[in-house]
């Protein structure tokens, strides 16, 4: 089941809002909108783009944690400087 076109553009510019944040502001907002779902007061008919919305939050942070890891790894564990052999 593909998604309307008029939320797939709504997802775009999420994706574009998110971009300009945070780790910590797209997880607060995430948080504030799954707050928002848990308290069942979201109509039925705004379900689906409330949870869009929060998987583009999701999915940020999920990108700014994996570069941050992959910051990490190439870090020596002795001197704790960037490798040269990545």
């Amino acid at each position: 089941m593909s998604q309307p076109t008029d939320l797939q553009a709504q997802i775009e510019t999420w994706r574009e809002d998110a971009a300009g944040l945070s780790y910590e502001e797209a997880l607060q907002a995430l948080d504030l909108l799954l707050t928002e779902l848990q308290s069942d007061t979201v109509p039925l008919a705004e379900l689906q783009q409330r949870v869009a919305h929060g998987e583009v939050y999701l999915d940020h942070c999920e990108s700014l944690l994996k570069s941050v890891e992959r910051a990490v790894d190439t870090l020596d564990p002795d001197s704790l400087e960037p490798t040269t052999d990545a």
